[in-house]
């Protein structure tokens, strides 16, 4: 490596992963053709994973060790791990995946000026054999510089992600109910950009225990009639979910001085007048931001009004379900 190769902090949070942990530290571990530190942060784990720590920072000196007395939760954890970093750029880890060893080096060579890169990931199940899916089989991934698409759907996952320094430091402190993966990829498409690396880099573990939602599939879906699949949305409320989480974000958005935060001010308070029981007019908003309203294919004018009806269905069916769970993001 030349002098100037710059230094990648890898922000490793754990909590009760001694299951998987060991397989996710061998291919950290085993990055290659890059400068190397690896900050843990271990948010008070109750089984064998701080020993599994010790072991491994015994003998590799690039593994930082960090302990929260007590526990933090998954938000506020990767926050800290994230800011102990020394790192010029930032790779945020979960401690139950499996990295391809040329991922760090993938993403630095695809990150040039942009604030933020990140790569597609292959499914796996708790035992690591592959499901046959991949992340981008389920979200269109974004790119480029419209931060507005992050509130409708963030694809940039925190175990995929490369990020300098500089958008951390600009990022923090982070919103304190919102998962930082989502913050960060809002600020770095409001500032100089994302850059998606169509290959997947990431086998990603998913089973119960995963704080995402991504990929985890409902057996149960094939088997419900339409009936019982209505009383289990009014059961769970979904929609308002769904709202309430978006609301919570543009909100967020709006509260500051970048690219777009205008037109996040305009969805939060359809939103929040949505949870409020109101029925805003949303037509002339969607046609405005028509460019950056789900779906992201085909012909945006066509796209602009296949949203308008699917958020009224939204909407409508919003109002008929109780409040959402409490908190709306899983800690």
């Amino acid at each position: 490596m030349s002098p100037d190769t710059p230094l990648v902090s890898v922000a490793l949070c754990t909590w009760n992963g001694e299951r998987w942990l060991r397989l996710q530290l061998d291919s950290i571990l085993a990055q290659e053709d890059v400068l190397l530190e690896v900050v843990v942060l271990d948010d008070a784990s109750s089984d064998g994973t701080p020993a599994l720590l010790r072991e491994y920072a015994a003998r590799d000196g690039r593994i930082r060790l960090h302990a929260n007395t007590t526990n933090l939760g998954h938000l506020h954890s990767f926050e800290k791990c994230m800011g102990l970093c020394q790192g010029d750029f930032i790779a945020p880890a979960d401690q139950d995946d499996i990295w391809h060893p040329r991922k760090l080096r993938t993403l630095l060579d695809a990150i040039g000026d942009a604030d933020l890169a990140y790569c597609d990931s292959t499914y796996i199940d708790c035992e690591g054999h592959p499901t046959g899916r991949n992340v981008s089989d389920d979200l269109h991934m974004h790119r480029g510089h419209d931060p507005l698409r992050y509130i409708f759907q963030n694809t940039v996952s925190g175990h995929a992600a490369l990020l300098p320094r500089r958008l951390l430091d600009d990022t923090l402190p982070f919103p304190p109910h919102l998962y930082h993966d989502w913050w960060l990829a809002i600020r770095a498409a409001a500032g100089h950009g994302v850059i998606y690396v169509d290959i997947p880099l990431v086998r990603f573990r998913r089973h119960v225990e995963a704080c995402s939602a991504l990929g985890k599939q409902d057996d149960r879906a094939a088997d419900l009639s339409r009936e019982a699949r209505r009383r289990e949305r009014l059961a769970t409320a979904r929609n308002r979910k769904w709202l309430a989480e978006r609301a919570y974000v543009a909100a967020q958005y709006a509260a500051m001085s970048w690219e777009g935060s205008a037109g996040a001010a305009e969805w939060a308070r359809i939103f929040e007048a949505t949870l409020a029981g109101g029925e805003p007019a949303i037509w002339r908003t969607i046609w405005r931001h028509r460019a950056s309203v789900p779906p992201w294919s085909g012909w945006t004018p066509w796209n602009a009004v296949r949203f308008y009806f699917r958020c009224r269905r939204k909407f409508r069916r919003a109002r008929l379900e109780g409040e959402p769970p409490t908190p709306i993001f899983q800690q």
